[in-house]
């Protein structure tokens, strides 16, 4: 896969995008997909790239740019996921080092990465890229309205104390 398979998502990849966090057990339509990317491309702090082979989305990444009180300006990726099919061949990697690169042009201090303590394969393939992980931390969240991205273990366990 070159570089020249990879670009800026735009509205025709939302059901493509929809489709790869469904694999992750995050459900989203493709409306709720399509009116995210609108407002991201309004947003000169985010970014969000999918990487395609033989003209099929393969994967997505998204990253956000935000100075920090305690830890400076720094570039986050928010979300990163590659088809079952396409794992392995290179599609990740060229995701996050995009995401590095534009990272580089902002002058960004660090990127940072969270992920799950579930993905298991995720803890492999950042530290193979150079990530250390700095710390394990739980994430509260208050829901303010319904929010049908979250997997069902999440909505589960928000609900108990």
């Amino acid at each position: 896969m070159s570089s020249s398979d990879l670009r800026l998502a735009d509205p025709t990849d939302a059901a493509a995008i929809a489709d790869l966090c469904g694999e992750l057990g995050y459900i989203v339509t493709a409306a709720e997909v399509t009116e995210r990317l609108q407002r991201l491309a309004t947003s000169p702090n985010d970014r969000c790239w999918v990487a395609e082979s033989d003209g099929v989305v393969v994967g997505w990444l998204q990253a956000h740019a935000a100075e920090i009180l305690e830890s400076g300006f720094r570039l986050e990726i928010a979300g990163l996921v590659v088809s079952k099919k396409a794992r392995r061949s290179g599609v990740g990697r060229m995701l996050v080092v995009e995401a590095e690169r534009w990272a580089t042009t902002l002058d960004a201090s660090a990127v940072v990465v969270r992920s799950n303590v579930a993905r298991e394969e995720s803890h492999r393939f950042y530290p193979a890229l150079g990530y250390v992980r700095t710390k394990t931390q739980h994430v509260y969240v208050k829901r303010l309205r319904p929010s049908p991205a979250e997997p069902a273990e999440s909505l589960q366990s928000s609900s108990t104390p």
